[in-house]
Protein backbone atom coordinates (compact mmCIF):
# COMPACT_ATOMS: atom_id res chain seq x y z
CA UNK A 1 0.00 0.00 0.00
CA UNK A 2 1.36 3.45 -1.16
CA UNK A 3 1.45 5.92 2.05
CA UNK A 4 0.05 9.26 0.27
CA UNK A 5 -2.46 10.20 -2.41
CA UNK A 6 -2.63 13.79 -2.48
CA UNK A 7 -5.96 15.45 -4.48
CA UNK A 8 -5.44 19.50 -5.73
CA UNK A 9 -8.96 20.54 -5.82
CA UNK A 10 -10.12 18.42 -3.21
CA UNK A 11 -13.06 20.25 -2.29
CA UNK A 12 -14.87 19.00 -4.95
CA UNK A 13 -18.36 17.44 -3.75
CA UNK A 14 -17.45 14.12 -6.48
CA UNK A 15 -14.03 13.49 -4.50
CA UNK A 16 -16.26 10.92 -1.96
CA UNK A 17 -17.26 8.77 -5.19
CA UNK A 18 -13.16 9.01 -5.55
CA UNK A 19 -12.65 7.82 -2.41
CA UNK A 20 -15.52 5.24 -2.59
CA UNK A 21 -13.73 3.61 -5.30
CA UNK A 22 -10.79 3.52 -4.23
CA UNK A 23 -11.91 1.32 -1.31
CA UNK A 24 -13.99 -0.81 -3.61
CA UNK A 25 -10.92 -1.78 -5.61
CA UNK A 26 -8.50 -1.66 -2.16
CA UNK A 27 -6.45 0.74 -3.44
CA UNK A 28 -6.20 3.11 -0.49
CA UNK A 29 -3.24 4.56 0.79
CA UNK A 30 -2.51 5.37 4.41
CA UNK A 31 -3.51 9.03 4.06
CA UNK A 32 -5.50 10.78 1.15
CA UNK A 33 -4.61 14.75 1.39
CA UNK A 34 -7.29 16.90 -0.23
CA UNK A 35 -6.01 20.44 -0.86
CA UNK A 36 -8.09 23.49 -1.40
CA UNK A 37 -9.50 26.86 -0.95
CA UNK A 38 -10.20 27.38 3.02
CA UNK A 39 -13.34 27.39 4.03
CA UNK A 40 -16.68 25.30 4.87
CA UNK A 41 -16.70 23.54 1.32
CA UNK A 42 -13.33 21.92 2.46
CA UNK A 43 -14.18 20.76 5.82
CA UNK A 44 -17.62 19.49 4.93
CA UNK A 45 -16.19 16.96 1.93
CA UNK A 46 -12.68 16.00 4.37
CA UNK A 47 -15.48 15.41 6.92
CA UNK A 48 -18.22 13.34 4.99
CA UNK A 49 -15.23 11.36 3.24
CA UNK A 50 -13.64 10.71 6.78
CA UNK A 51 -17.08 8.86 7.75
CA UNK A 52 -17.47 7.17 4.55
CA UNK A 53 -13.76 5.50 5.46
CA UNK A 54 -15.17 4.79 8.93
CA UNK A 55 -17.83 2.95 7.79
CA UNK A 56 -15.86 0.49 5.55
CA UNK A 57 -13.28 -0.07 8.48
CA UNK A 58 -9.84 1.66 6.27
CA UNK A 59 -7.01 3.04 8.54
CA UNK A 60 -6.92 5.79 5.93
CA UNK A 61 -6.45 8.86 7.26
CA UNK A 62 -8.19 12.04 5.08
CA UNK A 63 -6.45 15.41 5.53
CA UNK A 64 -7.64 18.55 4.47
CA UNK A 65 -5.01 20.75 3.57
CA UNK A 66 -4.62 24.65 2.34
CA UNK A 67 -1.17 24.71 2.04
CA UNK A 68 0.34 23.20 -1.20
CA UNK A 69 3.90 22.31 -0.18
CA UNK A 70 2.32 20.17 2.91
CA UNK A 71 -0.25 18.40 0.82
CA UNK A 72 2.26 17.54 -1.52
CA UNK A 73 4.92 16.58 0.09
CA UNK A 74 6.05 12.61 -0.20
CA UNK A 75 2.60 11.92 -2.07
CA UNK A 76 3.36 9.21 -4.74
CA UNK A 77 0.72 9.95 -6.73
CA UNK A 78 -0.72 14.05 -7.00
CA UNK A 79 -4.35 14.46 -8.77
CA UNK A 80 -5.04 17.54 -10.45
CA UNK A 81 -8.73 17.72 -9.76
CA UNK A 82 -8.65 21.20 -9.83
CA UNK A 83 -11.45 23.87 -11.69
CA UNK A 84 -10.03 27.47 -11.49
CA UNK A 85 -13.37 29.42 -11.08
CA UNK A 86 -15.62 26.78 -9.98
CA UNK A 87 -18.64 25.76 -11.66
CA UNK A 88 -19.80 28.66 -12.60
CA UNK A 89 -16.33 29.32 -14.79
CA UNK A 90 -17.87 26.12 -16.45
CA UNK A 91 -21.10 27.92 -17.06
CA UNK A 92 -19.24 30.94 -18.92
CA UNK A 93 -17.57 28.62 -21.31
CA UNK A 94 -20.62 26.46 -22.03
CA UNK A 95 -23.07 29.48 -22.69
CA UNK A 96 -20.85 32.73 -23.96
CA UNK A 97 -19.54 31.25 -27.51
CA UNK A 98 -23.26 29.85 -28.34
CA UNK A 99 -24.35 33.50 -28.08
CA UNK A 100 -21.87 34.53 -30.31
CA UNK A 101 -22.09 32.09 -33.04
CA UNK A 102 -20.02 29.52 -31.99
CA UNK A 103 -20.14 26.27 -29.96
CA UNK A 104 -19.83 26.23 -26.21
CA UNK A 105 -17.55 23.69 -24.66
CA UNK A 106 -14.87 23.48 -21.58
CA UNK A 107 -12.25 21.49 -23.83
CA UNK A 108 -12.60 22.40 -26.91
CA UNK A 109 -13.01 25.76 -29.43
CA UNK A 110 -13.46 29.19 -28.04
CA UNK A 111 -14.45 27.92 -24.45
CA UNK A 112 -11.61 25.19 -23.86
CA UNK A 113 -8.95 28.21 -25.07
CA UNK A 114 -10.94 31.07 -22.29
CA UNK A 115 -10.50 27.37 -19.47
CA UNK A 116 -7.13 27.19 -20.51
CA UNK A 117 -6.49 30.84 -19.84
CA UNK A 118 -7.69 30.85 -16.34
CA UNK A 119 -6.47 27.21 -15.19
CA UNK A 120 -2.71 27.22 -17.23
CA UNK A 121 -1.46 30.14 -14.81
CA UNK A 122 -2.37 28.14 -11.61
CA UNK A 123 -1.56 24.71 -12.92
CA UNK A 124 2.13 26.12 -13.64
CA UNK A 125 2.63 27.95 -10.51
CA UNK A 126 1.28 24.44 -8.71
CA UNK A 127 3.56 22.39 -10.97
CA UNK A 128 6.98 24.45 -9.94
CA UNK A 129 6.14 24.47 -6.60
CA UNK A 130 5.70 20.49 -6.51
CA UNK A 131 9.24 20.43 -8.63
CA UNK A 132 10.98 21.79 -5.63
CA UNK A 133 9.62 19.46 -2.92
CA UNK A 134 8.37 16.14 -4.24
CA UNK A 135 10.28 16.13 -7.72
CA UNK A 136 9.45 12.13 -8.08
CA UNK A 137 5.85 12.16 -7.78
CA UNK A 138 3.37 11.01 -10.56
CA UNK A 139 1.18 13.91 -11.48
CA UNK A 140 -2.45 12.82 -12.99
CA UNK A 141 -4.13 15.16 -14.68
CA UNK A 142 -8.14 15.09 -15.00
CA UNK A 143 -8.65 18.29 -15.14
CA UNK A 144 -10.20 19.88 -18.30
CA UNK A 145 -8.68 20.94 -20.89
CA UNK A 146 -7.10 18.25 -20.95
CA UNK A 147 -4.58 18.25 -23.99
CA UNK A 148 -4.00 21.94 -23.34
CA UNK A 149 -2.89 21.76 -19.91
CA UNK A 150 -0.98 18.35 -20.62
CA UNK A 151 0.41 20.54 -23.29
CA UNK A 152 1.77 23.51 -21.07
CA UNK A 153 3.03 20.50 -18.65
CA UNK A 154 5.52 19.09 -21.34
CA UNK A 155 6.48 22.90 -21.92
CA UNK A 156 7.12 23.75 -18.52
CA UNK A 157 8.00 20.74 -15.94
CA UNK A 158 9.90 17.76 -15.65
CA UNK A 159 7.35 15.68 -13.41
CA UNK A 160 6.30 13.11 -14.38
CA UNK A 161 3.14 13.48 -16.00
CA UNK A 162 -0.20 11.62 -17.04
CA UNK A 163 -3.31 12.94 -18.58
CA UNK A 164 -6.44 10.83 -18.16
CA UNK A 165 -9.80 10.72 -20.08
CA UNK A 166 -12.94 8.25 -20.22
CA UNK A 167 -13.71 8.76 -23.32
CA UNK A 168 -11.55 6.50 -25.45
CA UNK A 169 -11.65 3.65 -22.79
CA UNK A 170 -15.81 3.80 -23.06
CA UNK A 171 -15.39 3.39 -26.75
CA UNK A 172 -13.65 0.59 -26.36
CA UNK A 173 -15.52 -1.22 -23.92
CA UNK A 174 -18.36 -0.66 -26.20
CA UNK A 175 -16.30 -1.89 -29.04
CA UNK A 176 -15.53 -4.76 -26.85
CA UNK A 177 -18.97 -5.87 -26.00
CA UNK A 178 -20.15 -5.98 -29.38
CA UNK A 179 -17.43 -8.44 -29.77
CA UNK A 180 -18.66 -10.49 -26.86
CA UNK A 181 -14.68 -10.14 -26.01
CA UNK A 182 -12.86 -8.78 -22.98
CA UNK A 183 -10.51 -5.84 -23.78
CA UNK A 184 -7.50 -7.86 -22.96
CA UNK A 185 -8.37 -10.14 -25.76
CA UNK A 186 -8.47 -7.31 -28.73
CA UNK A 187 -5.62 -5.00 -29.65
CA UNK A 188 -7.34 -1.56 -30.72
CA UNK A 189 -5.56 0.96 -33.16
CA UNK A 190 -6.31 4.61 -31.91
CA UNK A 191 -5.09 7.87 -32.61
CA UNK A 192 -6.50 11.15 -31.18
CA UNK A 193 -5.92 14.54 -29.19
CA UNK A 194 -7.77 14.23 -26.29
CA UNK A 195 -11.60 14.97 -27.07
CA UNK A 196 -10.86 14.18 -30.73
CA UNK A 197 -9.95 10.31 -30.78
CA UNK A 198 -10.33 7.68 -33.02
CA UNK A 199 -10.40 3.96 -33.49
CA UNK A 200 -8.87 3.15 -36.88
CA UNK A 201 -8.85 -0.91 -36.46
CA UNK A 202 -9.53 -3.45 -34.08
CA UNK A 203 -7.42 -7.06 -34.03
CA UNK A 204 -7.81 -10.59 -32.38
CA UNK A 205 -5.32 -12.60 -32.65
CA UNK A 206 -3.34 -10.54 -35.28
CA UNK A 207 -6.23 -10.33 -37.39
CA UNK A 208 -8.35 -7.66 -38.06
CA UNK A 209 -11.84 -7.91 -37.02
CA UNK A 210 -12.98 -3.89 -37.58
CA UNK A 211 -15.40 -5.28 -40.68
CA UNK A 212 -17.38 -7.35 -38.04
CA UNK A 213 -17.57 -4.10 -35.39
CA UNK A 214 -18.68 -1.68 -38.49
CA UNK A 215 -21.34 -4.38 -39.96
CA UNK A 216 -22.98 -4.66 -36.39
CA UNK A 217 -23.08 -0.73 -35.86
CA UNK A 218 -24.56 -0.62 -39.68
CA UNK A 219 -26.67 -3.15 -39.02
CA UNK A 220 -27.92 -2.62 -35.47
CA UNK A 221 -28.18 1.17 -34.80
CA UNK A 222 -26.41 1.50 -31.48
CA UNK A 223 -26.97 4.47 -28.98
CA UNK A 224 -23.92 6.56 -28.96
CA UNK A 225 -22.20 5.97 -32.16
CA UNK A 226 -21.91 8.42 -34.77
CA UNK A 227 -23.50 6.71 -37.40
CA UNK A 228 -22.82 9.14 -39.64
CA UNK A 229 -18.83 9.48 -39.33
CA UNK A 230 -18.61 5.66 -39.15
CA UNK A 231 -20.18 5.03 -42.90
CA UNK A 232 -18.27 7.70 -43.89
CA UNK A 233 -14.77 7.01 -42.93
CA UNK A 234 -15.11 3.64 -41.69
CA UNK A 235 -13.64 4.51 -38.81
CA UNK A 236 -15.65 4.49 -34.78
CA UNK A 237 -15.16 8.64 -33.22
CA UNK A 238 -15.86 9.46 -29.87
CA UNK A 239 -18.18 11.62 -28.45
CA UNK A 240 -16.82 14.75 -28.36
CA UNK A 241 -15.58 14.45 -32.44
CA UNK A 242 -19.10 15.57 -33.28
CA UNK A 243 -18.54 19.36 -32.49
CA UNK A 244 -16.37 19.52 -35.46
CA UNK A 245 -18.10 17.60 -38.12
CA UNK A 246 -21.76 18.72 -36.95
CA UNK A 247 -20.81 21.69 -35.68
CA UNK A 248 -23.92 23.51 -37.15
CA UNK A 249 -26.70 21.06 -35.72
CA UNK A 250 -24.78 21.59 -32.22
CA UNK A 251 -24.32 25.42 -32.63
CA UNK A 252 -28.17 25.01 -33.33
CA UNK A 253 -29.27 22.84 -30.38
CA UNK A 254 -27.19 24.88 -27.51
CA UNK A 255 -28.45 28.29 -28.73
CA UNK A 256 -32.12 26.32 -27.95
CA UNK A 257 -30.83 24.88 -24.71
CA UNK A 258 -32.94 25.60 -21.69
CA UNK A 259 -30.38 24.69 -19.71
CA UNK A 260 -26.62 23.63 -20.09
CA UNK A 261 -25.17 20.91 -18.47
CA UNK A 262 -23.04 23.16 -16.39
CA UNK A 263 -26.14 24.92 -14.91
CA UNK A 264 -27.49 21.51 -13.41
CA UNK A 265 -23.84 20.98 -12.19
CA UNK A 266 -23.91 23.78 -10.47
CA UNK A 267 -27.65 23.70 -8.82
CA UNK A 268 -26.45 20.04 -8.05
CA UNK A 269 -23.74 21.66 -6.06
CA UNK A 270 -25.29 23.10 -3.65
CA UNK A 271 -27.86 20.75 -2.27
CA UNK A 272 -24.95 17.67 -2.46
CA UNK A 273 -23.41 20.18 0.14
CA UNK A 274 -26.35 20.75 2.40
CA UNK A 275 -26.57 16.65 2.27
CA UNK A 276 -22.88 16.11 2.92
CA UNK A 277 -23.47 18.78 6.20
CA UNK A 278 -25.83 15.71 7.91
CA UNK A 279 -23.22 14.36 10.54
CA UNK A 280 -25.62 11.39 10.08
CA UNK A 281 -24.96 10.38 6.49
CA UNK A 282 -22.20 8.02 6.22
CA UNK A 283 -23.15 6.70 2.23
CA UNK A 284 -22.78 8.25 -1.07
CA UNK A 285 -26.21 10.16 -1.90
CA UNK A 286 -28.44 9.42 -4.92
CA UNK A 287 -28.37 12.98 -6.11
CA UNK A 288 -24.38 12.68 -6.29
CA UNK A 289 -24.25 9.35 -8.37
CA UNK A 290 -26.38 10.98 -11.04
CA UNK A 291 -23.38 12.90 -12.36
CA UNK A 292 -22.23 9.24 -12.99
CA UNK A 293 -18.56 10.32 -12.81
CA UNK A 294 -17.55 6.76 -14.53
CA UNK A 295 -13.60 8.23 -15.31
CA UNK A 296 -12.79 7.22 -11.38
CA UNK A 297 -13.72 3.53 -11.69
CA UNK A 298 -12.95 3.11 -15.11
CA UNK A 299 -10.17 5.24 -15.82
CA UNK A 300 -8.12 6.52 -12.94
CA UNK A 301 -8.78 3.56 -10.94
CA UNK A 302 -7.31 1.10 -13.78
CA UNK A 303 -4.48 3.36 -13.85
CA UNK A 304 -3.10 3.58 -10.71
CA UNK A 305 -3.80 -0.37 -10.84
CA UNK A 306 -1.19 -0.79 -13.53
CA UNK A 307 1.28 1.68 -12.02
CA UNK A 308 1.51 -0.41 -9.01
CA UNK A 309 1.74 -3.82 -10.60
CA UNK A 310 4.41 -5.56 -12.35
CA UNK A 311 2.72 -6.62 -14.83
CA UNK A 312 2.54 -5.01 -18.24
CA UNK A 313 -0.46 -3.07 -19.83
CA UNK A 314 -1.80 -0.81 -22.24
CA UNK A 315 -4.23 2.19 -21.40
CA UNK A 316 -5.03 4.96 -23.77
CA UNK A 317 -4.00 8.09 -22.03
CA UNK A 318 -2.78 11.76 -22.92
CA UNK A 319 0.76 12.00 -23.04
CA UNK A 320 3.90 13.77 -24.64
CA UNK A 321 4.21 12.39 -28.55
CA UNK A 322 7.49 11.54 -28.95
CA UNK A 323 6.76 10.36 -32.22
CA UNK A 324 3.96 8.52 -31.34
CA UNK A 325 2.14 10.62 -34.16
CA UNK A 326 4.58 10.80 -36.92
CA UNK A 327 3.44 14.47 -38.62
CA UNK A 328 2.99 16.31 -35.18
CA UNK A 329 5.44 17.17 -33.50
CA UNK A 330 7.11 15.30 -30.58
CA UNK A 331 6.54 17.79 -28.03
CA UNK A 332 2.87 18.21 -28.07
CA UNK A 333 0.19 16.15 -26.23
CA UNK A 334 -1.22 13.59 -27.65
CA UNK A 335 -3.93 10.47 -26.76
CA UNK A 336 -2.61 7.12 -27.77
CA UNK A 337 -1.65 3.62 -26.40
CA UNK A 338 0.83 3.65 -23.99
CA UNK A 339 2.18 0.66 -22.33
CA UNK A 340 2.57 0.59 -18.43
CA UNK A 341 5.20 -1.33 -17.22
CA UNK A 342 6.64 -0.78 -13.96
CA UNK A 343 5.59 2.73 -13.99
CA UNK A 344 7.17 3.34 -17.18
CA UNK A 345 5.06 5.07 -20.60
CA UNK A 346 5.47 4.20 -23.92
CA UNK A 347 3.13 5.50 -26.03
CA UNK A 348 2.75 2.99 -28.59
CA UNK A 349 4.11 4.41 -32.69
CA UNK A 350 0.80 4.90 -34.26
CA UNK A 351 2.06 6.30 -37.65
CA UNK A 352 0.88 9.32 -39.67
CA UNK A 353 -2.52 11.14 -39.15
CA UNK A 354 -5.53 9.68 -41.25
CA UNK A 355 -5.30 11.69 -44.67
CA UNK A 356 -8.87 13.50 -43.47
CA UNK A 357 -7.75 14.36 -39.99
CA UNK A 358 -4.57 15.36 -41.13
CA UNK A 359 -5.26 19.14 -41.01
CA UNK A 360 -7.78 19.07 -38.17
CA UNK A 361 -4.86 17.68 -35.79
CA UNK A 362 -2.10 19.91 -36.92
CA UNK A 363 -4.03 23.14 -36.60
CA UNK A 364 -5.58 22.04 -33.17
CA UNK A 365 -2.28 21.71 -32.14
CA UNK A 366 -1.47 25.02 -32.99
CA UNK A 367 -4.30 26.59 -31.60
CA UNK A 368 -3.30 24.82 -28.69
CA UNK A 369 0.10 25.86 -28.61
CA UNK A 370 -0.28 29.35 -29.03
CA UNK A 371 -2.55 29.29 -26.27
CA UNK A 372 0.21 27.99 -23.76
CA UNK A 373 2.63 30.62 -24.99
CA UNK A 374 -0.24 33.13 -24.58
CA UNK A 375 -0.27 32.21 -20.74
CA UNK A 376 3.95 31.96 -20.60
CA UNK A 377 4.30 35.63 -22.16
CA UNK A 378 0.96 36.97 -20.87
CA UNK A 379 0.30 37.99 -24.80
CA UNK A 380 -3.01 39.41 -26.02
CA UNK A 381 -1.42 38.82 -29.33
CA UNK A 382 -0.48 35.41 -28.77
CA UNK A 383 -4.20 34.64 -27.50
CA UNK A 384 -5.75 36.24 -30.66
CA UNK A 385 -3.78 34.24 -33.20
CA UNK A 386 -5.16 31.04 -30.88
CA UNK A 387 -8.79 31.66 -31.10
CA UNK A 388 -8.49 32.98 -34.64
CA UNK A 389 -6.81 29.61 -36.19
CA UNK A 390 -9.17 27.46 -33.72
CA UNK A 391 -11.88 25.65 -35.93
CA UNK A 392 -14.22 26.23 -34.12
CA UNK A 393 -13.94 29.96 -33.86
CA UNK A 394 -15.54 31.78 -37.68
CA UNK A 395 -13.85 34.51 -37.83
CA UNK A 396 -10.74 37.39 -36.74
CA UNK A 397 -13.61 39.10 -35.77
CA UNK A 398 -15.55 36.76 -33.77
CA UNK A 399 -12.18 36.01 -31.99
CA UNK A 400 -11.33 39.41 -31.13
CA UNK A 401 -14.69 39.98 -29.42
CA UNK A 402 -14.68 37.09 -27.42
CA UNK A 403 -11.37 36.88 -26.15
CA UNK A 404 -12.21 40.62 -25.32
CA UNK A 405 -15.32 39.85 -23.08
CA UNK A 406 -12.89 36.56 -21.97
CA UNK A 407 -10.69 39.18 -20.78
CA UNK A 408 -12.87 41.01 -18.41
CA UNK A 409 -15.22 38.49 -17.44
CA UNK A 410 -11.79 36.25 -16.04
CA UNK A 411 -9.75 39.59 -15.09
CA UNK A 412 -6.80 38.10 -16.75
CA UNK A 413 -3.57 40.01 -17.22
CA UNK A 414 -2.98 39.99 -21.48
CA UNK A 415 -0.93 42.77 -22.63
Amino acid sequence: MYNRLTILGGSSVYIPELVQALMTNNLMPKEIVLFGHEGKKLDTVTAFCQRLVHKSGFPTKIIPSIDLEEAVTDAKYILNHIRVGGMKARVRDEKLPPSMGMIGDESLGAGGLACALRTLPVLFDYVARIEKVNPDATFINLTNPMGILIEGIIKQSKLKYIGICDLPGTYIQKVASILNKSEDELLFDYIGLNHMGWIQNVRLDKKSVMYKVLEHIHDEKPDDFDHELIELFRMIPTRTVSLFFHSDRILKQQKNTRIFRAEELLQAEQQILKLYEDPHINEIPALTRERKTIWYEQTLLPLLKALESKEKSTMVLCVRNDGAIRDLPDDCSVEVPVEINNSTLTPRQIGDSPHFLKGLFQTVKESERWIVEAVLHQSYEYALQAMTINPLVPSLETARTYLDKVIRTENLDLH
